[in-house]
């Protein structure tokens, strides 16, 4: 990194990183252990490598003309990552002395992968404040992908806050008890791009053997339109200090719509493919934050510091493609489903047990006799209703 004093006001800095990762296995169970005994000596060779380059580069300037204060920055970073992957696994080895793949007499599996993935970001910001009483924060950032379509590579998030330090106004003088008020407001757009690598592009696999030829085979519809899922967030809040702070509470109220929900939509069967990513939906979260402390002993050279905090949130689809529900996401059985929280649990509520076999039994929602798909219902929310902490 290096920082640069350009001028008095004005800096610029800038920083690099670059990560290099290999890794080379190579493993050989002979046929005295039972791994090796089942296929007569197995071999493997694997390895991997990641190289990762990361620079972020940002111009700051700042100034101050009486009770005026400005501060404003502009930046540009980005992420180049590349990994390389590959797999052999051979079997059949003439005995315990032949032990690298070269001697296998039948290779199981072969494999090499590669990976490219990029990110860049322009991005800048003014915070201005007057007097240390009135503070606005103006910011955008735009952000581009590779895992999109070229119709949408880039997102563009901008965010503004403002807050008013209510305990340097001067009728607040004669109120000796409170030593910090402060009450504060945001808004402002964040982007996800939270999916597999290639999730907008066609894909083909190779390998496949018509008639002792080699094949392709289409294994991925591709959707150039695919986008960054996008999130609005207000939040309103407020920050009192009481008794030179000895006792301190923190307030926070939020509300969040995130827009083009980055799931994968089921299709028929019978257009051969099962999903496809797509910008399919809509969610919303409330909620409030609660932050107490406070030093409950102060004197001399002994403190004891106390903390509490609570928060809620309540969250809910509110909206998916012609409203279709999906099934079996995660690992426990999850659905998406329009005005439920995300990713409940979905499956067959039991009655309790049968004590003539030890089997579940199974309510039948629709009475027809059979447990079938038809009887699954929601069984459970996996958010919880509260989380909170304490420190002492």
């Amino acid at each position: 990194y290096g920082d640069f004093i350009l001028l008095e006001n004005l800096s610029f800095s800038t920083k690099w990183g670059f990560d290099y990762y290999q890794l080379n296995e190579h493993s050989y169970d002979p046929v005295t252990t039972r791994q090796g005994a089942r296929y007569n000596g197995l071999g493997i060779e694997a390895g991997s490598r990641v190289l990762n380059l990361v620079s972020n580069n940002v111009m700051k300037y700042f100034t101050t003309i009486g009770k005026h204060n400005l501060n404003l920055m502009a930046g540009y970073s980005f992420e180049k990552y590349n990994r390389q992957r590959n797999y052999i696994r051979g079997t059949d080895f003439p005995n315990e002395n032949f032990e690298w793949i070269a001697s296998a007499a039948t290779i199981q599996e072969a494999s090499v992968t590669n990976l490219d993935r990029g990110l860049n970001s322009f991005f800048g910001q003014a915070k201005y404040n007057f007097d240390d009483k009135y503070l606005l924060t103006v910011s955008a950032r735009a952000d581009g992908s590779s895992k999109f379509g070229e119709n949408n590579r880039y997102g563009f998030f901008p965010a503004a806050s403002v807050a008013w330090i209510v305990s340097e106004e001067s009728f607040m003088e004669n109120v000796d008890f409170i030593s910090e008020l402060k009450l504060r407001a945001s808004y402002g757009l964040t982007g996800n791009d939270g999916i597999p690598d290639f999730s907008s592009i066609g894909l083909y696999a190779g390998g496949y053997n018509y008639n002792e030829q080699s094949g392709i085979a289409p294994i991925q519809l591709p959707n150039p339109d695919l986008k960054w899922e996008t999130t609005r967030q207000l939040n309103i809040g407020a920050d009192i200090g009481i008794y030179e702070d000895r006792l301190t509470l923190i307030l926070d109220y939020y509300s969040k719509k995130t827009t083009d929900l980055l799931l994968d939509r089921p299709i028929p069967p019978s257009s051969g493919y099962s999903f496809i990513t797509s910008n399919i939906g809509e969610m919303e979260n409330k909620g409030v934050e609660l932050g107490l402390a406070g030093d409950v002993i102060r004197a001399g050279n002994f403190t004891w510091n106390a903390s509490l905090n609570i928060s809620a949130n309540r969250n809910k689809v509110t909206k998916l493609y012609n409203d279709q529900p999906i099934d079996d996401i995660g690992r426990g059985g999850n659905r998406v489903e329009v005005g439920e929280p995300i990713g409940i649990f979905y499956g067959w509520r039991a009655l309790g047990v049968d004590p003539s076999t030890g089997d579940i039994v199974f309510e039948d929602l629709n009475g027809d006799g059979q447990i079938t798909a038809d009887d699954r219902t929601k069984i459970g929310n996996p958010h919880p209703d509260f989380i909170g902490g304490f420190n002492n």
